[in-house]
């Protein structure tokens, strides 16, 4: 009996593709193990996800972490729905809430999104598309790791939940409508997380439903997936709504007025498809990794050699016309031409991970070409032995590069995290646990990241800290207060050696705590950077920008505010990078601001 308990357990298609899961996640597992357990306090983005997530269950969140929406950046709104935390909650509630969980839970949807997808491509298309797709999905997993799986960042959530979207929409297609249901839930997962996927998602799902409806209006089998759909979507939407009839302006409505009437010049249909030309491309970032700006010039060889291979698989799938085929190139070519449009209403500084849903669908056209062409050549079953053997050496061959890269890699931000937990750690004997503080913070160099960090880190050490009401989009409102005669004491943290000496110097206040994150050599490096970008100001004849050096969020307006020159923003870029050492003080309620 265990013996064929056994035999059956390794020659079942689950066990199969949650091994090949593994395989092609190999180089995040290799990433985030190397890190489990050390010592991590999240800021600034990072810990955004920790912050919404400790709201569960007595805040639980109504609207998604902090966006750019809105044209008053003190008083900004959210991302469209709170899935993110959702998702993410269940593993790092197993783990006792720890910073480090929230690591372990973004890999673990990361995977959920992988397995998911592997398993409805094998059921619906075969073996050998889930292998063709294992290589390609394992070529993107070594390109994003290991940075991408280190960070719980809302930008990158979303991206193999894509991936499984894709696969259902195709699935549908096909026939199989009560994966109705479970595409709408992925597809509001993608788009409240991320602003980038509403029309991408609303793309796919508005034709899709109308046509299930369509073509089985005489049989009545849209029925079922339909209420069950809605039925999700009545549950997704139930949180944003709540938000929406809340006083005040409401995020829905804030989110629709600043994507429907824009601050800014739309970037046009050349610089989309420029854009676009370098992510659908052999020598791209779905191949290479991250680091190309969606401003850059593409290698436009790997352009036209990612457009020859797809018009192979086209010239290929017209003489064999496999119907499951045709079917994704369906998805993919509508998908592409909604992804072209949607990026052409780019506004703002163009980013380029508010494309990053395009590494999904290059991939995939890929997949699509690969697996195009092997069904026009594989003539026996050899082959098809031979073929799936030698892809899934591949796929283990690209899973093992990428993990030897991936190894020892560190977690974001460690300078933050070391100022943050020592400052915690000397703070916490002088706070009152029944008090309630108010937190502000002068920061040049992390844009305000370890001041988020810093009411995360005494959260969890029992000390409730409270911020103005312009972070608290960032924090959460409920850990915002309106009138800082609600506080017991104001709490100041402030970083850089000049903003600690200067607000020293003040009658009222009172230095708590003073940590310097940095190393014996990066003092002196950073004292000798300092040096220099102060003597390379004064020859460009701008002695004021020196000011901006000790000013709030400073070191980001020298390189983006003011007409600097590419060296000075590689030395400003570098003595930001090392950081600074912080302190915190003590004044009364009611005392003037900085210094």
């Amino acid at each position: 009996m265990i013996v064929r308990a056994r035999n059956w357990a390794l020659g079942h298609p689950l066990v199969t593709l949650v091994l090949m899961t593994v395989v092609v996640m190999l180089p995040a597992i290799v990433a985030v193990a190397s890190n489990l357990f050390v010592d991590w306090h999240p800021t600034g983005d990072m810990s955004l996800a920790e912050l919404m997530m400790r709201g569960i269950p007595e805040n639980p969140p109504l609207v998604g972490v902090a966006a750019r929406v809105g044209r008053d950046i003190n008083d900004q709104g959210y991302k469209p729905g709170p899935s993110m935390a959702y998702a993410l909650y269940p593993v790092y509630l197993a783990m006792f809430r720890s910073s480090v969980s929230v690591i372990v839970s973004t890999l673990v949807v990361h995977m959920a999104g992988v397995l998911a997808t592997l398993f409805f491509v094998r059921r619906w298309f075969g073996w050998r598309a889930t292998a063709i797709t294992a290589l390609l999905l394992a070529v993107m997993v070594r390109s994003l790791a290991p940075g991408f799986f280190l960070e719980p960042w809302n930008t990158w959530i979303p991206v193999f939940a894509y991936t499984l979207f894709l696969v259902l929409v195709t699935g549908i297609l096909l026939g199989h409508h009560r994966a109705l249901p479970l595409a709408v839930a992925v597809g509001y997962h993608c788009l409240q997380t991320h602003i980038s996927y509403v029309p991408l998602v609303a793309g796919a799902l508005v034709p899709l439903v109308v046509w299930l409806v369509w073509t089985t209006r005489r049989s009545g089998a849209w029925r079922r997936p339909v209420a069950w759909s809605t039925a999700v979507s009545f549950v997704m939407w139930l949180p944003p709504v709540i938000e929406q009839l809340q006083p005040g302006p409401g995020n829905l409505r804030r989110v629709w007025e600043h994507f429907t009437n824009p601050p800014d010049e739309t970037v046009g249909l050349r610089a989309a498809f420029r854009a676009l030309a370098g992510e659908f491309n052999l020598a791209g970032p779905f191949v290479t990794g991250p680091g190309r700006d969606p401003t850059d010039d593409p290698r436009w060889w790997g352009f036209i050699a990612f457009v020859v291979v797809v018009l192979v698989g086209l010239v290929a799938w017209r003489r064999h016309r496999d119907r499951n085929l045709g079917r994704l190139y369906v998805v993919l070519g509508w998908s592409t031409l909604i992804g072209f449009y949607a990026t052409s209403r780019v506004f703002g500084t163009f980013y380029d991970y508010v494309i990053r849903w395009s590494w999904v669908l290059a991939a995939f056209w890929m997949v699509a070409s690969l697996w195009s062409i092997a069904i026009d050549v594989a003539a026996s079953r050899r082959f098809t032995t031979v073929g799936v053997a030698a892809l899934g050496a591949a796929v283990l061959g690209v899973a093992v590069a990428g993990s030897v890269a991936s190894a020892g890699a560190d977690l974001p931000y460690r300078s933050d995290s070391r100022l943050v937990a020592n400052l915690g750690a000397q703070l916490a004997p002088s706070l009152d646990r029944d008090a309630v503080y108010l937190l502000r913070w002068h920061d040049p160099a992390s844009l305000g990241g370890t001041g988020f960090g810093f009411v995360l880190e005494m959260e969890k050490r029992g000390d409730t800290l409270k911020v103005d009401p312009w972070a608290k989009a960032t924090v959460r409102p409920y850990r915002s207060m309106t009138d800082e005669r609600e506080a017991d004491a104001v709490l100041w943290f402030v970083v850089g050696a000049e903003n600690i000496e200067r607000f020293s110097q003040r009658g009222d206040a009172e230095m708590l705590a003073e940590y310097d994150p940095r190393s014996a050599d990066e003092r002196t490096e950073s004292n000798e950077l300092r040096l220099r970008i102060e003597e390379r100001i004064r020859e460009l004849g701008h002695p004021e920008w020196v000011t901006l050096l000790d000013s709030q969020y400073g070191h980001t307006q020298v390189v983006y505010n003011v007409e600097s020159p590419a060296d000075l923003d590689v030395l400003v870029n570098r003595y930001n990078e090392i950081r600074l050492p912080g302190a915190v003080f003590r004044v009364p309620v009611g005392a003037p601001l900085y210094p």
